[in-house]
């Protein structure tokens, strides 16, 4: 997982930040009073599986220690090699052009394998990963389970979309929220893969306290597109149609996803505008204050309010169409342009 440090699995100082949360779970684990169902909720990326993995680490180990895994017997060997027969997870799967999905058969497959009795540990974990994107059946066939669990099971539901949950799914749950991280958690992951320290602040303040995206970001080169959504907007009072037809082209050739990025680096820019206009000094892009700050003479508050509405717009097309690409950026142009 993004969100993970490079650390083996159980180990609780392999995710940053989530001190509170982190103090929570293990007295819970020390004092043996894990209840039959935990639901890790929070934003994307900020580590929620590998601190449910930590937990699991701890309940399957023989020796554990103050609540924590010891790392060296069997059980905690197998877990990290993958291979634990205690430990059942269960991920989303795709199928044809449709969205990723837990599916009723998967819930069914859960069903049968939390009935069979441990085989190493003394109980077994099962563990939902972006549990929120159980179907109505698969929803309603895992509530049936929490209702009357099977003894000797332990259920880890993590979500990024705690509000996408049956709330009968949810109240039979014990919440462990997660907030975003701060930005010297971010730092923290960054520097352990080895991102160059020069790129650390702009990632971290782009990643909205999510490690995991600030890794996608340097991943895919995003200050880069960033920089592009920057250059455009300075051009914007003075763009003319060539302009229009040239970053048309540029623009457009770009895929899908990426382009709907770059709207979204040129939303958050006019929202750092507007932030301006309004006197908030939170900006998201605080690393480019002084050239946004040079804006604000140049793109007026309605004029940054009207822009951004319309970056919104040609991303929703691009993301929910078929339209060419390349004239729905031109059109965006033109209507922001003038």
């Amino acid at each position: 997982m993004a969100e993970e440090l490079a650390a083996a699995p159980g180990s609780w100082d392999a995710v940053a930040g989530h001190a509170e949360t982190k103090a929570r779970l293990q007295t819970l684990l020390r004092e043996g009073r894990v209840p039959h169902a935990l639901l890790f909720s929070g934003p994307r990326g900020v580590g929620k599986r590998m601190l449910a993995t930590a937990a699991a680490a701890a309940l399957l180990c023989k020796s554990p220690k103050d609540g924590l895994a010891c790392g060296a017997c069997e059980s905690c060997r197998a877990l990290a090699a993958g291979t634990h027969p205690d430990f059942y997870a269960v991920l989303p799967e795709k199928s044809g052009k449709a969205a990723r999905s837990i599916k009723i058969e998967q819930i069914r497959e859960l069903r049968a394998e939390a009935a069979r009795l441990p085989r190493l540990s003394a109980r077994r974990i099962v563990l939902l990963d972006d549990a929120e994107t159980m179907n109505d059946a698969a929803s309603n066939a895992l509530l049936k389970t929490l209702e009357e669990p099977p003894g000797d099971n332990v259920f880890f539901l993590v979500t990024g979309a705690r509000q996408a949950l049956l709330p009968t799914i949810v109240s039979r749950c014990t919440g462990v929220r997660f907030a975003p991280l701060n930005g010297e958690a971010v730092t923290r992951v960054l520097a352990a893969h080895g991102v160059p320290e020069e790129l650390w602040g702009s990632l971290a303040a782009l990643s909205e306290g999510s490690a995991g995206r600030a890794l996608r970001l340097f991943e895919e080169d995003a200050l880069s597109l960033r920089e592009n959504a920057m250059a455009t907007l300075e051009r914007l009072p003075r763009l003319t149609p060539e302009d229009v037809f040239s970053l048309g082209e540029q623009l457009g050739a770009m895929e899908r996803e990426r382009l709907s990025e770059w709207l979204r680096y040129f939303r958050l820019l006019l929202r750092d505008i507007l932030a301006l206009y309004g006197g908030s000094g939170a900006l998201l892009n605080a690393d480019l204050e002084e050239r946004l700050f040079a804006l604000t003479g140049r793109i007026s508050e309605p004029k940054a309010f009207l822009a951004a509405r319309e970056a919104t717009e040609a991303a929703r097309r691009i993301e929910t169409s078929n339209a060419a690409t390349r004239l729905t950026i031109e059109a965006f142009l033109l209507k922001v342009g003038k």
